[in-house]
């Protein structure tokens, strides 16, 4: 245990001496990726800091006395998602070196008691000033991450990381698409992975639990996930996707992808070993989507949807014409 306190403490040392941008208090913080950087990494349930002046948030409430009913997406939790951070980092300097192109990485230093930046604002911060700056300033940081991979990158993926202790210790990856959702036939392309099926030239259920999804790269490692193609569905306890997701991802529109990924504590734990083996996965998963087969090269375009945010059909058709 205490081998593994001086690692995180070394590894948030280094990461102070990056150039980085830091919002209100040094409650959050960016490291913007490299130019051609299509990767975001954010890790909001990791950190440590608990001040005074923040009151802790309550369970059943959103700090106001008429609190209207929380819906469970929306849920209180007080719970650190430990070893996320770590993981986030991890992950972000494995890719670097994997891809030549380094993640942008966003992280938020709050305790989840003071601030849950993976919730709506009002249950969030449940009406503390300084907790609502914090969270402004997080969703700005990815804002910003994500602006310059659409206009430089044209297409790209955030990787929302976060922490379960589920007793069937798999890695639930999250797609907006709940137990549901993943039991009807068809199924539903309304996930935050939109535009990857658009612009691939794998069916949307290869991509999400077929042999082509992050799931099936994941299992053949030795990381049990869901959805994939031995878990087609959640065999039992299963997080489906966040606010963060669902705002970032592509569910809505636009170019970017986002997956929740909610790792067993154990794989947390041993984030340096664990987090090589899952960011050559996620390099793996990022050539393959965004890379070598996509329907057509990467332009850039646009935030508000330029060329590579046309409709399927068309670059079909393109496709035809051009390329076969």
């Amino acid at each position: 245990m205490k081998e593994s306190v001086q690692a995180t403490l070394r590894l948030i040392r280094n990461l102070q001496n990056e150039p980085h941008q830091s919002g209100y208090r040094g409650f959050t913080d960016y490291y913007p990726g490299s130019n051609e950087s299509r990767i975001i990494i954010a890790a909001p349930h990791g950190g440590n800091l608990r001040p005074d002046y923040i009151r802790d948030r309550r369970k059943n409430c959103c700090g106001v006395d008429t609190c209207p009913s929380l819906s469970p997406s929306n849920s209180v939790t007080l719970v650190r998602d430990a070893f996320t951070l770590e993981m986030a980092v991890t992950l972000r300097d494995e890719l670097s070196v994997l891809l030549g192109e380094r993640p942008h990485l966003v992280l938020c230093h709050l305790n989840r008691r003071k601030v849950d930046v993976n919730r709506p604002l009002e249950v969030a911060a449940q009406h503390n000033p300084h907790a609502e700056q914090a969270w402004h300033d997080y969703h700005r940081f990815i804002g910003k991450a994500r602006a310059h991979v659409s206009r430089v990158a044209g297409r790209g993926i955030l990787f929302d990381i976060h922490g379960q202790s589920h007793p069937e210790k798999l890695i639930e990856l999250g797609y907006r698409l709940t137990v549901d959702h993943l039991n009807t036939f068809p199924l539903s392309h309304d996930s935050t992975i939109r535009s990857a099926v658009q612009h691939s030239k794998h069916s949307f259920e290869n991509i999400l639990r077929g042999p082509q999804s992050l799931g099936a790269r994941l299992s053949k490692e030795g990381y049990a996930a869901v959805p994939s193609p031995t878990h087609r569905c959640p065999p039992g306890n299963y997080f489906h996707g966040g606010y963060t997701v669902q705002r970032w991802g592509s569910q809505r529109g636009g170019c970017i992808d986002a997956i929740q990924m909610e790792m067993p504590l154990q794989m947390r734990k041993n984030y340096a070993k664990d987090g090589m083996v899952i960011a050559s996965v996620l390099a793996d998963f990022i050539t393959d989507l965004y890379i070598l087969n996509c329907r057509v090269p990467l332009l850039p375009h646009s935030e508000e949807g330029g060329i590579q945010c046309l409709p399927k059909f068309f670059w079909e058709l393109v496709h035809r014409l051009f390329y076969v």
